[in-house]
Parts: structure tokens; C-alpha cells; sequence
């Protein structure tokens, strides 16, 4: 029988997308692995879905049987892409289909860091209330009528624009890939990233990662945010520098982050941000909703049947 092997503890399927793979054996590993288990599994493994776990040359050199590697969302940074390729392997990306969860995802972490929501409610089951001082301590950020400073304008960061337009709120973008019809399509002003960072009440980052990305927003550009500024990332982690965002946070130079990625995954309990109060961490839940795991599993489970019956994947990476 034809395996699959998910190297990932929950990977995101839904039991539509599974009773469509019913001809196939499967194997889920559980996050963080050893590195002997992977190969092991691998080695007569046909098909690899990979949410976060690096996928290197090593690996596929490992896969003999492997046909073709699987990401169940749109980011392909932590496979080696271009060594599959060269090796006849497939990879395919799920692009767009948790876009909508990502996208309200950074919203919902622009309300949550701005009314200081996660720290209050520690407060309140502390057994504290308004008259203990929680009102003089809060004082919110409103959405309406700010400015966001929006970096990428794919999938996702198209949707936070045009949801944050609900809100009255004025949209600069940074894109690498600016044009007059995307901007307009949008409903965003294309800015250059200093002046994007300057302006901002909201920096949002929801590129993909790329060599051109990488450390995109690094010091220079932190020290250029105002006072009151909040900076969310939903994308990925390297795109900015967190030792000198935790430096800006620390000093309050900047008001806020909500986080969602983190460089190393999970963290552990002593990561220098949860020290903070002005910050807000979620465990890489962008994409985690119901509508986004079976939109991305049957993307995932049609591709496979595909590659399956000897036809090309219709978003194959290349």
C-alpha cells in the first residue's frame, strides 16, 4: 500500500480529506521528532506532508520512493524546492486556501495587543477589577480611523486590507512586486517600507519568507515606528529582527506586538518575550480553523490523487 507520512503531530486534515485517501497507509509524527525517526519513516514513504518541519536535500536523498512533497498552506521556505525538483519530486503548496484565518488572525491580534486584552483577563482572574487600578493602567489603541502599515500584498495580506477598511482605517502597503492595478484592486497606498514604518499605527508583516525578505525589518526600521505604534507578524519569524523588536518593547520605545511565529518552535517557557507585558504570543494558530484545515486537507488529499493517477499537481512549486 502507498504511504503518506505527515511530519506533523496534528496535521491539518479533515475527515473529508482523509476518506478520500482510504487506498493509502499513513504515518503522523508527533512535533519535534528525533531526526533518525524521520529518515527512517521517509525511507518508503511516497508522499510527505510537511506543515513546518524542515525538509532538506538529506531527507530526499533518503525518500527513494518519494513522489512528492506536500505543504498545507502557501509558505514553501523550509523545503529544499529546488533539490526536489531537480530530483523529479513534486512539491505542492496550498496557495490561498487559509488565507481568510491568517488574515483575521492579524486583525484579531492588532484588537487583542491594542485593548490589552490578554493582560487583563489575567487581571480579572486574579480577582482584580476597575477599582483595583486596571483602568488606570489601560489605555487602549482604536483600530478606526488609524493608520496600517501593511508588508505584502499576496493572499493574505489583500484580505487584512480589505478588512481593515471596516475599521476606517488608512492602508500603506510595502510590496516587492508593486503595481498600479494591485494597488487599486486593494484599496492601499503603495509607500516605501521607511516611510510605511513611520507612519504606521499598525505594522502588519504577512510576506512570504525570501531571501529578500529575510531580516527585512531589522533595527533601523523598528527605531523608525512611532511611540504609540503596534507591530504584528503573522508570517514568518526571520522576517524580523525579534532581538531588536524585544530591545523596542523592553525600552517601550514601540506601544506593542502580537506575535503568532517565533524563530524556534515551540519556544519553550523562558522565551525573552513572555517577560514582557506588551506583547502578545499565539502558538502559530494563523491558519488553525475549521474552515481553513478543510479548505488546505482536500487542496492536499485532490493533489495527491492526482499525482496518483500520473497527472501534473495544479500548484506545483517550481
Amino acid at each position: 500500500m502507498n504511504k503518506i507520512l505527515f511530519v506533523d503531530e496534528k496535521p491539518a486534515m479533515s475527515k473529508i480529506a482523509m476518506d478520500k485517501l482510504t487506498a493509502f497507509s499513513y504515518v503522523v509524527l508527533p512535533d519535534g521528532v528525533d531526526e533518525q525517526v524521520i529518515l527512517d519513516e521517509i525511507s518508503d514513504a511516497k508522499y510527505l506532508v510537511t506543515g513546518a518541519c524542515h525538509i532538506t536535500a538529506k531527507h530526499i536523498k533518503a525518500a527513494p520512493k518519494l513522489k512528492c512533497i506536500l505543504i498545507p498552506g502557501a509558505g514553501t521556505d523550509h523545503v529544499d524546492v529546488q533539490y526536489a525538483n531537480q530530483h523529479g519530486i513534486y512539491v505542492v503548496n496550498a496557495p490561498g486556501a487559509n488565507a481568510v484565518a491568517v488574515a483575521e488572525h492579524a486583525i484579531a491580534l492588532m484588537l487583542a495587543i491594542g485593548r490589552s486584552i490578554p493582560q487583563t483577563y489575567v487581571k480579572v482572574r486574579a480577582g482584580e477589577w476597575v477599582d483595583d487600578g486596571i483602568r488606570a493602567c489601560v489605555e487602549g489603541a482604536e483600530l478606526t480611523g488609524n493608520i496600517l502599515g501593511l508588508i505584502g500584498l499576496g493572499n493574505i495580506g489583500t484580505r487584512v486590507a480589505k478588512y481593515s477598511q471596516g475599521f476606517n482605517m488608512q492602508v500603506l502597503c510595502y510590496t516587492r512586486r508593486p503595481s498600479t492595478e494591485r494597488e487599486k484592486e486593494a484599496g492601499v497606498k503603495l509607500v516605501p517600507l521607511n516611510e510605511l514604518m513611520q507612519k504606521a499605527d499598525f505594522v502588519v508583516v504577512c510576506a512570504a519568507l525570501t531571501p529578500e525578505t529575510k531580516g527585512l525589518i531589522g533595527k533601523e526600521e523598528i527605531a523608525l515606528m512611532k511611540g504609540e505604534a503596534y507591530l504584528i507578524n503573522v508570517a514568518r519569524a526571520q522576517i524580523v529582527d525579534y532581538d531588536a523588536l524585544y530591545e523596542a518593547l523592553r525600552k517601550k520605545r514601540i506601544a506593542g506586538a502580537g506575535i503568532d511565529v517565533l524563530e524556534k518552535e515551540p519556544p519553550g517557557p523562558k522565551h525573552p518575550f513572555f517577560d514582557l507585558d506588551n506583547v502578545v504570543v499565539t502558538p502559530h494558530l494563523g491558519s488553525r480553523t475549521k474552515g481553513a484545515i478543510d479548505r488546505v486537507s482536500l487542496m492536499i488529499a485532490d493533489e495527491i490523487l492526482r499525482v496518483e493517477a500520473g497527472e501534473e499537481p495544479i500548484h506545483w512549486v517550481r
